[in-house]
């Protein structure tokens, strides 16, 4: 489901002192399109950052001067200040919706394992998988139950239900995470034991010639 996004139309060149007053200059851009130099709200788009994904499609709904004019659009990049963290610019491309796209969706594991209850390890080796689709047919992410799975199981890309219009572009065996079998404890190798000589009193080694001859006159 698209998320909404107001944002009103700016002057070429005037994004220098938004920031300043609450506001954050952006760009949207895509194929056959003139690109449109807007402002958003500091708030809402902090809020849809903090939420939405690469693949969350996004309503934008700009004010052009009196005039409302609608667009499909994705967040692509967002520009950070290199010392306070906050939002100085962003990106949002807006695709033909005619044409397939590529994208990464995240993939979700959910549950645990019983191969995790018996004491194995889960090893997750792709975090998103990439696809191609319609914009319109774009899914955010990948949601899979790994309760049944046990150890020495795993999950490959050909095992995600992916609904119809998507096409994966991964090796169908290509492995998304694996139960591990747990590793067996390392013994520590015991101590080797003291010989006679190196466990006699050290007085007794370092007798001097005083004390040898005090012995023989008591003999």
């Amino acid at each position: 489901m698209a998320v909404q996004l107001k944002a009103s139309a700016r002057e070429k060149g005037k994004a220098k002192n938004l920031v300043k007053v609450g506001k954050i200059p952006a760009i949207v851009y895509g194929p056959n399109r003139e690109n449109l130099e807007i402002q958003l709200l500091q708030g809402e788009i902090e809020s849809l950052i903090s939420k939405a994904k690469e693949t969350t499609p996004v309503r934008l709904t700009v004010d052009l001067n009196g005039s409302t004019e609608e667009r499909n659009v994705f967040v692509k990049s967002v520009q950070f200040h290199k010392v306070n963290g906050k939002i100085i610019h962003v990106d949002l491309y807006e695709p033909d919706p005619a044409k397939p796209m590529r994208f990464k969706m995240p993939v979700e594991l959910s549950g645990e394992s019983e191969g995790v209850k018996a004491g194995g390890i889960l090893d997750v080796l792709l975090r998103d998988v990439e696809g191609e689709a319609l914009p319109s047919n774009i899914i955010e992410e990948i949601k899979i139950d790994i309760s049944s799975m046990k150890i020495g199981d795993s999950l490959r890309v050909k095992d995600l239900k992916i609904p119809e219009g998507v096409k994966i572009l991964h090796d169908p065996e290509d492995v998304i995470a694996t139960i591990k079998a747990p590793r067996a404890e390392e013994v520590a190798a015991p101590a080797p034991a003291e010989s006679a000589e190196t466990s006699e009193p050290e007085a007794i080694k370092t007798k001097g010639k005083k004390e040898e001859e005090a012995e023989a006159e008591e003999k």
